[in-house]
């Protein structure tokens, strides 16, 4: 009887010990990805698009037909 209690015992700590192994790689995955995403919320695109002003932008215009033949 006493063999059960090992069997079971080795059992449950190996389901423990691959689900722990399978699972936290994937929530380290999704941490980084919410970090990731903090960039594109709408504040920081605000704030990103704030920074740049009218003028460091070039102004792109389209040539004429004259100058694209």
């Amino acid at each position: 009887m006493d063999s059960y209690y090992f069997v079971i015992g080795v059992t449950v700590i190996g389901f423990f010990a691959l689900a722990a192994a399978l699972l936290v790689p994937v929530y380290f995955f999704l941490k980084k990805e919410e970090r990731v995403a903090e960039n594109w919320t709408d504040e920081t695109i605000a704030d990103a698009n704030s920074t740049v002003s009218e003028e460091s932008v070039p102004d792109a215009t389209l040539p004429s037909r004259s100058q694209v033949s």
